[in-house]
């Protein structure tokens, strides 16, 4: 697999999923922007270990809750780097609560930072993408399988999916592959904002046909698969990555 010499946007990359999936592209030659929020010194420490692959790194400020700064960002990365070879949308937000308990603010974060960022991050992309290129958004099962307080990134998660299917048609014919992977139970910082945190990551063990959960690491792989020429045929799918967890019904 070479992905030698390309050039990504990880969103959420400084910590998380979004560092696997960070330095496992560049353990393949990628050089890699680690956009981030609020903790500098995670993006900067992220960086730092993707420049021990000898490839490039450049950690970037954005909230991608404010479209003027999807903007910002994307014309920052076309002056430092000239173009875009892969786009990860793998930043996400939300809030825990049930249908009935959630209100109309809640609802609107949530959909901007999941559904709204990646669509415009995606139009930014192809923009500097002229070679064609790839985006991989990253997804959950709760896209489809109904979690406890988990309506509003649920429904956020199902229209990445959607969006991943619309892009994937309409951006074939300028070289730009789209598809989606989506993780099982990950334990990450993620898991912290659930107050079942323990139940879900003991019960998902138990339950896995894999025998173990899924890591970062895991997913990070099949992202760069996607991002390699062995794929090129894949288009518009979500690619699921759980241990064989959901086969079985409920996480």
């Amino acid at each position: 697999m070479s992905l030698n010499g390309k050039v990504a946007l990880v969103t959420g990359g400084s910590r998380g999923i979004g560092r696997a999936i960070a330095l496992e592209l560049a353990k393949h030659g990628v050089s890699v922007i680690v956009n981030y929020v609020r903790n500098a010194k995670e993006a900067n420490a992220t960086a730092a270990d993707i420049r021990a692959f000898g490839v490039s790194a450049f950690p970037l400020r954005a909230h991608l809750g404010e479209p003027e700064k999807i903007q910002e960002m994307f014309q920052r990365i076309e002056k430092e780097f000239g173009r875009l070879d892969i786009l990860v949308n793998n930043a996400a937000s939300g809030v825990q609560r049930t249908a009935l308990a959630l209100e109309p603010k809640h609802w609107d974060w949530t959909m901007d930072i999941n559904t709204r960022a990646p669509w415009l991050c995606a139009k930014e992309a192809a923009a500097i993408m002229p070679s064609g290129g790839h985006i991989i958004n990253i997804t959950s099962l709760g896209s489809h399988l109904v979690l406890p307080n988990y309506l509003a990134v649920g429904v956020s998660k199902a229209g990445l999916e959607a969006l991943t299917r619309y892009l994937a048609v309409e951006l074939a014919s300028v070289g730009i592959s789209v598809n989606a992977v989506a993780g099982g139970v990950v334990d990450t910082d993620a898991l912290k904002h659930f107050n079942n945190r323990e139940e879900m990551i003991g019960d998902s063990l138990k339950r896995t046909p894999a025998g173990r959960l899924v890591t970062s690491e895991d997913i990070a792989r099949v992202v760069a698969f996607l991002c390699s020429d062995g794929a090129e045929m894949i288009r518009g799918q979500v690619l699921v990555v759980d241990g064989g967890i959901s086969l079985q019904g409920l996480l």
